[in-house]
């Protein structure tokens, strides 16, 4: 067992069509996963350059500490159209600066394994507090489907 592509891009494929108001026509860009460390934190607020954003989890929930997070947190607020790449996903300051000047709420999802979180990629949005119980097997692993590119 492993990180098997020919599945990830079958849920892909399958997500597309099950999904045809929500993904439409964008065709999947980037997939990438990431398995925690559960002594480090998670990827800062960000956007990303892409049009529909799907994140889902696949670590069983024993493996979290916190129930009420370990999740992610989107913003209410789109990364501003004249800001460069490196700005609205590396400048983390910046964004929380930005997301504050205009009255930016978060919407914190909670950690379950395989629930899947879609939204607008253009949206801020950041890994919530993470809380997992030692050992390899207990890190979270998180699943990032990307599809269309960003509106211009």
């Amino acid at each position: 067992m492993g990180f098997c592509a020919r599945l990830q891009l079958a849920i892909a494929r399958e997500l597309a069509q099950r999904m045809p108001r929500v993904i439409g026509e964008h065709r999947l860009q980037t997939l990438w996963g990431y398995k925690y460390d559960s002594s480090h934190g998670g990827i800062g607020a960000h956007a990303d350059v892409a049009a529909i954003n799907v994140n889902f989890w696949i670590t069983p929930d024993e493996a979290n500490c916190d129930p009420e997070s370990g999740g992610i947190v989107v913003y209410d607020h789109d990364a501003p159209r004249d800001w460069s790449f490196q700005r609205f996903n590396l400048d983390h300051d910046a964004i929380h600066r930005y997301l504050e000047s205009v009255g930016g709420r978060a919407l914190r999802v909670p950690y379950r394994a395989n629930r899947a979180v879609i939204f607008d990629s253009d949206l801020f949005h950041e890994t919530d507090v993470l809380r997992f119980r030692e050992g390899y097997v207990n890190r979270r692993i998180n699943v990032t489907m990307l599809y269309g590119t960003r509106a211009g």
